[in-house]
């Protein structure tokens, strides 16, 4: 915890202002483009951003590790310590009540979390980052947090694909829905990926490139046109989490869809719940928002939206037809 207090004592930005009531370094006009906190502008970090981030973390960690562990881990801080004023506070402090000490440690953990949350990382950054454990750590979400989703996702998937069907993944990223449908060996004709992060891509290629029907495009979603198809399914699942506006690349897709087929689509939602609210501050860190049932509702075509309940977040499955026969 000292460490954390001498962090934010140190003078790292010149001018930056701590606000006793959040904690949080706010930047001068002459080092920001606002006089508030500086905000991460899209894909364009900063030194200011990265101090706040690995502020947030240090609050985050720090607090985390107190609300825990409690009276355990303020005893660690005085291991080896020669006596001191140093020590005589730490002791102190370890004599608080158990709750005060988990109650400081919930507080603190919340400050990380402002911290964070008012430096996002820019979505291209951010799966550069990950784009190497992405696949070990999925079973997270597939196996425990969206494990209902996930399955009803596969079941509309067998439902909905035609045998030969054209495939187009929205943001395809390591390129897990192509394993969704190798694994249930379902017969489409030819799959296509689109993804805005070149080293998710990278994944994807070094693991399908192989493959004579399936193929991998790097573009964004909002400002690039979509590959022309006509496709007979449109997937996507954990993307439109990220886009500012939803609505428009469904109807992109939409556009490239073959009269007669699907979109079906996998995505958090906005729940009345504490555990949304606690997390609100980790989505925007992430450049994430949790999409309102008023947005997926005028997705054209809507036939369903099912809501499956997790642990931690609301994950939706929302499937789209478009009237017609197929080709």
């Amino acid at each position: 915890m000292n460490y954390v207090i001498g962090f934010l004592r140190a003078p790292a930005i010149q001018g930056a202002v701590v606000s006793p009531a959040t904690g949080v370094a706010a930047v001068p006009d002459r080092l920001s483009k606002t006089p508030e906190v500086a905000r991460l502008s899209w894909g364009e970090p900063t030194a200011q951003m990265s101090l706040l981030r690995w502020l947030g973390a240090l609050l985050l960690f720090d607090g985390l590790l107190l609300l825990v562990a409690g009276r355990a881990y303020v005893r660690q801080w005085w291991v080896g310590a020669a006596p001191s004023r140093y020590r005589r506070a730490i002791e102190w402090l370890a004599r608080r009540p158990p709750w005060l000490l988990r109650l400081a440690g919930a507080a603190e953990a919340g400050l990380g979390l402002a911290a964070l949350a008012r430096a996002p990382v820019d979505v291209r950054s951010l799966y550069h980052a990950v784009a190497g454990v992405y696949d070990a750590a999925s079973w997270l979400w597939r196996d425990w947090l969206d494990r209902d989703a996930h399955r009803a996702f596969d079941r509309a998937l067998a439902t909905h694909l035609l045998p030969g069907g054209q495939v187009l993944d929205l943001g395809c990223g390591t390129g897990a829905n192509l394993e969704r449908l190798l694994a249930q060996g379902l017969p489409f004709g030819c799959y296509t990926g689109v993804d805005l992060s070149e080293a998710m891509l990278a994944r994807a290629r070094a693991k399908f490139g192989h493959r004579a029907n399936a193929r991998f495009q790097q573009l964004d979603l909002l400002r690039d046109p979509l590959p022309e198809g006509p496709f007979d399914l449109v997937v996507s699942t954990y993307v439109f989490e990220h886009l500012p506006d939803p609505g428009r690349v469904v109807g992109k897709a939409w556009e490239r869809l073959r009269p007669g087929g699907y979109v079906l689509l996998l995505f958090e939602v906005e729940s009345e719940t504490w555990r949304t609210r606690l997390l609100e501050p980790v989505w925007r860190f992430f450049s994430a928002h949790l999409l309102r049932q008023a947005e997926y509702r005028r997705f054209p075509g809507l036939v369903s939206a099912q809501r499956f309940a997790g642990p931690l977040t609301t994950a939706a499955v929302a499937m789209l037809h478009k009237p017609g026969r197929p080709g």
